[in-house]
């Protein structure tokens, strides 16, 4: 029995930590005309992987998905160009330069990037590939607690298994009385 507690002591030690999918919120106001509008306001959120990889010299998440509003209408999903990632940097501005594309009611293709050479709080959006509007953008981490991952919720229940296993199957003292 100790071997076998042994064994899944070293066992656990090989565990990762437990994986999730990050969630950042971002925001996006500007007086610039876009979509036949006045002003322009993105609210909405990030979904990442919890991978970090390099990109253009930054530490940075692949981004999963997107959800929000831009001006009510609600965002209804990333735009498919064909290349498998969008990225959201840690660095000094949230969206490198290749930025997100994103659908939203009946406009598709929307661009969402860092304005290079403006400064680090401009972004832009365009519109159709030929409207564009220039405003500040903020980004922090979501509140809501990170969502484990199928593997994590496995892994807890076989856990629990095990330990209901072992209390169940649990040898009991034997007493010894003399009379």
């Amino acid at each position: 029995m100790k071997t076998l507690y042994a064994l899944l002591a070293a066992a656990s030690a090989l565990v990762g930590t437990q994986a999730s999918a990050a969630q950042f919120n971002f925001t996006f106001d500007t007086t610039d005309t876009l979509f036949g509008g006045a002003n322009q306001t993105i609210r909405g959120t990030f979904t990442t992987s919890d991978t970090l990889v390099e990109r253009f010299g930054q530490s940075a998440l692949a981004i999963t998905g997107i959800s929000g509003t831009i001006n009510g209408t609600a965002i209804s999903g990333l735009f498919d160009t064909g290349s498998p990632y969008y990225y959201f940097t840690t660095g000094p501005t949230f969206l490198d330069g290749s930025g997100v594309r994103f659908n939203a009611g009946s406009a598709t293709n929307i661009a969402f990037f860092h304005q290079d050479g403006v400064a680090n709080d401009r972004y832009r959006v365009n519109g159709n590939g030929t409207i564009s509007a220039f405003g500040p953008a903020t980004s922090s981490p979501a509140s809501v607690g990170a969502v484990p991952e199928p593997s994590t919720w496995t892994m807890m229940l076989i856990g629990f298994g095990m330990v209901g296993g072992a209390a169940r199957n649990r040898r009991r003292a034997t007493k010894i009385a003399f009379t």
